[in-house]
């Protein structure tokens, strides 16, 4: 077989392993970050265990009030950040690293200083070469056309976390209604005014996040899979996978089995 065959054979047969020894192969981040400053909106952010910035583009430094990245590395949230503010964002690192599991599409009140507005942020966890988890990163972006909090937005997120908690039990959307001390309809629509999707909808992602991540360190069966994530139905969960993922969760875990 010539070289450029076995490129191409490599590449159909198993593209991330084909990923995996190209970023190998790369020997400066600093394209990759040129990149990132570009993002007018949405802050980056790097941090490892003890809470420490090790990366920020440059919207993430401007969060910070400083004029350069060098300005904040090394430093934590307690040095940029209020008292309230910055207990939050260690809160949801220390759930990212003691859980292994990522923080997807979440609200909470912005970084900077004065300011009234919310933050859509996710956080995933970062790994070393044997696995163990060193930090975590993350993004956020301002909530347009939403800038004081509602004076529902505490108990709206203690409801939203108790729906991360147990996204494996079966919803109870007047529940999680009681808990924010609203009405079952006013629950629906405070909820689709700051997620832009139903408590249903964000719940069925939710899960369909947990067994990605199962599905990429377990061995499992699918069909164990998709009982602890909260899918009593196979079918059911395979469907809303596929739609959710774009793929089914068989070919998901193919895609990424290690090289």
């Amino acid at each position: 077989m010539h070289g450029c065959d076995y490129f191409v054979y490599e590449w159909r047969m198993n593209p991330v392993h084909l990923q995996h020894k190209f970023l190998r192969r790369v020997g400066n981040l600093r394209p990759l970050k040129q990149l990132l400053d570009l993002l007018p909106d949405v802050a980056v952010f790097v941090k490892d265990r003890q809470g420490r910035f090790i990366l920020n583009n440059r919207h993430a430094v401007e969060c910070c009030g400083v004029g350069s990245e060098a300005e904040t590395l090394g430093k934590t949230d307690r040095d940029f950040f209020r008292d309230d503010r910055q207990a939050i964002y260690r809160t949801q690192d220390q759930q990212v690293m003691r859980t292994g599991r990522p923080i997807v599409n979440a609200i909470c009140p912005a970084p900077e200083l004065g300011s009234d507005a919310l933050i859509v942020y996710s956080k995933v966890p970062l790994r070393d070469r044997r696995g163990q988890i060193i930090g975590v990163a993350g993004i956020h972006r301002e909530m347009r056309g939403l800038r004081a909090p509602p004076p529902t937005f505490g108990r709206l997120s203690r409801a939203v976390a108790l729906l991360h908690e147990h996204h494996a039990e079966p919803l109870r959307v007047a529940e999680l209604a009681r808990q924010a001390g609203l009405s079952r309809s006013q629950f629906d629509r405070q909820f689709h005014r700051l997620f832009g999707t139903p408590p249903r909808e964000y719940l069925l992602r939710v899960r369909i996040h947990a067994a990605s991540h199962l599905l990429e360190e377990t061995d499992r069966k699918t069909t164990e899979i998709a009982q602890e994530t909260g899918f009593y139905d196979h079918s059911h969960f395979s469907r809303t996978f596929r739609r959710i993922m774009g793929c089914s969760p068989r070919v998901y875990r193919r895609r990424h089995e290690p090289g």
